[in-house]
C-alpha cells in the first residue's frame, strides 16, 4: 500500500535542506577567510589581562592558564573571533590549531623584561613566523610592547633591534634543521628573511607592527586600533 506524503512536507523539508547548505557554505567561508585575533606571548606578558580588556572593557586578575580562553569582540563595524592562548612553554606551541582560521596575530611582550627574556621571545615569535600557514597567508603581526607606562620598559625601536638580532641568531642555529626537513619532503618551517643578510622584519612578507601599550594603564588604543584595520 503507498502512503503520500502531503506536498507541505516535502517543501518543508526541501526549505530546511537548502537552509543547511547555505548556513554550512557561509561557515566554511567564514573559516576560509579568517576572522580571529590570536593574541600570543610568553607567560607573564599581560596576554589575558589585555583579553579581558578588550573583550570586557575592563581590567581584571588574571593568573597563568592552562587552556586557551576565547570569545568574541566587535570594534567598530567588525565582529572578531579573540583568542588568548597560554604562555606556558609546554602548551603555548597550540597556536598553531588557530592558524587557518586567523586574520592576524597579536604577540605582547613585556617591555621591562625583554631584554632577560629575549632568548624564550625570540624562539616563540620565531616559529610563529616560520610557519608554512602564517607564511602561505602572510598574516600581519603585531608586537605588542605591554607595559610602556613602567620606568624600565624598553623603547619599541630598541625592542625591535633586540629581537630582530636574537632571530638572526636562531637562524644561522636552525637553517640546517630547515634543510634537513626539505630534504625528507616534511616542511614544516619556512626560512625567515634573505639569505646572506641579517634577519630584518622588513624582509618577511607578513606585515610586522610595532606598538607600545599599557593594560594597566588601559592604554591600549595601538592595539585595538590595529585589531580593526585588518
Amino acid at each position: 500500500m503507498s502512503i503520500e506524503v502531503p506536498i507541505v512536507y516535502i517543501l518543508a523539508g526541501i526549505v530546511t535542506l537548502l537552509a543547511a547548505v547555505v548556513a554550512s557554505f557561509f561557515l566554511l567561508k567564514k573559516k576560509q577567510t579568517g576572522d580571529t585575533i590570536l593574541l600570543l606571548g610568553v607567560s607573564d606578558a599581560g596576554k589575558t589581562a589585555l583579553y579581558t580588556l578588550i573583550r570586557f572593557g575592563k581590567k581584571a586578575l588574571t593568573v597563568t592558564s592552562m587552556k586557551e580562553n576565547e570569545g568574541s569582540v566587535t570594534l567598530g563595524n567588525k565582529t572578531f573571533g579573540l583568542v588568548d592562548m597560554p604562555g606556558h612553554e609546554r602548551i603555548r606551541y597550540r597556536y598553531s590549531e588557530f592558524l587557518p582560521v586567523a586574520r592576524g596575530i597579536v604577540f605582547v611582550v613585556d617591555s621591562t623584561t625583554i631584554s632577560r627574556q629575549i632568548r624564550s621571545v625570540a624562539e616563540y615569535l620565531y616559529n610563529v613566523l616560520a610557519s608554512l600557514e602564517a607564511q602561505n597567508r602572510k598574516l600581519p603581526v603585531l608586537i605588542a610592547c605591554n607595559k610602556a607606562d613602567m620606568i624600565t620598559a624598553l623603547p619599541k625601536d630598541k625592542i625591535q633591534t633586540l629581537l630582530e638580532a636574537e632571530i638572526n641568531r636562531l637562524r644561522g642555529t636552525r637553517t640546517a634543521a630547515v634543510e634537513q626537513q626539505n630534504s625528507e619532503g616534511d616542511d614544516q618551517e619556512g626560512f625567515l628573511g634573505y639569505e646572506g643578510e641579517a634577519f630584518k622584519f622588513e624582509h618577511l612578507e607578513s606585515i610586522v607592527d610595532f606598538e607600545v601599550c599599557s593594560v594597566q594603564k588601559e592604554e591600549i588604543d595601538s592595539v585595538t586600533g590595529w585589531i580593526e584595520s585588518l
